[in-house]
């Protein structure tokens, strides 16, 4: 199944495309940054890969994310994808 969607935080404006797979029940993102919005010491207009997986006892999808800028600075974090309001079956 295709994900979609766009957001704003700290850093800037950014867009997410990336995959969820029923089987698996994994998430594969890929967010890039709008170059010229937010903060200018952390907005490259980089890219950020997301990897996660549904955790059934927290309801939440958990992994990890990837930066990698052309800087050469390399940042590698936890990721959590919570959900408000109700879910059906993931």
């Amino acid at each position: 199944m295709k994900v979609t969607g766009l957001g704003v935080d700290n850093v800037g404006s950014f867009t997410i495309d990336g995959i969820y797979s029923i089987e698996t029940r994994r998430i594969g993102l890929t967010k890039k940054y709008e170059p010229g919005t937010g903060d200018p010491k952390e907005n490259f207009g980089h890219q950020v890969t997301i990897q996660l997986t549904w955790n059934a006892e927290n309801r939440q999808f958990e992994g990890d994310y990837y930066v990698n800028l052309v800087t050469s600075k390399h940042n590698q974090d936890k990721f959590e994808l919570k959900f408000s309001g109700t879910l059906s079956e993931v």
